[in-house]
């Protein structure tokens, strides 16, 4: 399937993700399609027949449909753009189970831990018999911060993010496809590889959990100003080097939180105290701030990354006390269980394998 600008691609999700997708596509000439349950997402997109678009030199991106009609979004779609918190794939899923049709392709950005697995099994449990593609991203593209409802601001992009497929025999053709609209994807190797490499889940899950009474506070602030102190950025290095360590037990190569900073974002810093304190004032200056423990930092990054990481180490034997730590405290902060609502091995649809049976699985 050869697909074009002028094919439907239709973004699922208008939150800040979403908006952004719709604004960078937008501006370069993509036809593009938004759905979102909540109204108060599309109407300001629909009544200006698109997004307005700070810190480029083309600043309105159209969008032909906005709507919370998912039918009418997903209609004769060839591409799907799915950005919503991890938390929420599996519902979607069933939300769009119905409507899609042969060869559509969808890609979460991002799946965080293994997605993909969650939006099949859910897309199954559904009845859902259409022959779609499926497939993740590794990380966001762009750094971006929302104005209104119908205006963003694009600043940075990142240099490096990776794609992986379901199966991961798909993944170089999926990005030999949609590629074009993505300055830096490449095709990762499998979905092991991409969902240990979300670095995301380090940052955030350690930034909110040691700073509960900043994001409670209901005052603005910038996360990562404010909360990637010494100590914290201590914490990260714990989490990150367990991450690690699970990954090495399968067999995959992730780069430490250094190296993965030095390549996405040429971050060369002597401690990571100061390349966070730096990006707080380049890359992530409009990154959202959480103002409540319900923030997708928390809930998704979390549920969707750090119990994964868990879950693994515990079938290859590899102790994670940091990460496990840091999904305890989460879950005695929110009256919720993590361990058990997350992505387990259950619930990624994984139970009973071993080290060797899993690989198998995402690799094929």
């Amino acid at each position: 399937m050869t697909i074009s600008k002028r094919d439907i691609w239709t973004v699922v999700g208008v939150g800040m993700g979403g908006k952004g997708l719709l604004a960078e596509l937008g501006i370069n000439g993509f036809r593009l399609r938004a759905f979102d349950k909540d109204e108060a997402q599309v109407a300001g997109i629909r009544a200006a027949k698109g997004i307005h678009v700070d810190g480029r030199a083309k600043n309105f991106g159209p969008v032909e449909l906005a709507t919370t009609n998912v039918a009418a979004a997903l209609e004769d779609a060839k591409v799907i753009l799915v950005s919503v918190n991890g938390d929420d794939h599996a519902p979607l899923a069933r939300d769009l189970a119905p409507h899609l049709r042969d060869g559509q392709i969808i890609v979460l950005i991002q799946g965080h831990f293994g997605g993909t697995l969650v939006f099949r099994k859910a897309l199954d449990e559904a009845g859902c018999r259409a022959k779609v593609q499926l497939a993740e991203m590794d990380g966001y593209p762009y750094m971006m911060t929302v104005r209104s409802p119908d205006r963003v601001e694009l600043t940075t992009y990142k240099e490096m993010y990776q794609l992986v497929a379901l199966p991961a025999s798909r993944s170089k053709a999926i990005v030999d496809e949609i590629g074009f609209a993505f300055p830096g994807l490449v095709a990762g190797p499998n979905l092991m590889q991409t969902g240990l490499a979300d670095l995301g889940s380090v940052f955030h899950a350690c930034g909110i959990v040691t700073n509960v009474g900043t994001a409670e506070a209901g005052k603005p602030y910038n996360f990562y100003a404010h909360n990637m102190t010494p100590s914290v950025c201590n914490l990260i290095e714990a989490v990150d080097r367990e991450r690690v360590a699970v990954a090495k037990a399968y067999g995959i190569e992730t780069p430490d939180v250094f190296k993965w900073l030095a390549t996405t974002y040429n971050r060369k810093e002597m401690s990571l105290h100061w390349s966070m304190q730096a990006n707080a004032v380049t890359h992530y200056r409009y990154s959202p701030a959480p103002n409540s423990l319900s923030h997708r930092f928390l809930v998704t990054d979390v549920g969707s990354g750090l119990v994964a990481w868990s879950s693994l180490g515990k079938v290859a034997g590899v102790a994670t006390p940091a990460i496990d730590s840091v999904v305890h405290i989460a879950g005695a902060l929110t009256k919720r269980n993590f361990f058990e609502e997350g992505r387990n091995l259950r619930n990624l649809g994984l139970e009973g394998r071993g080290v060797k049976e899993i690989l198998k699985f995402v690799t094929t």
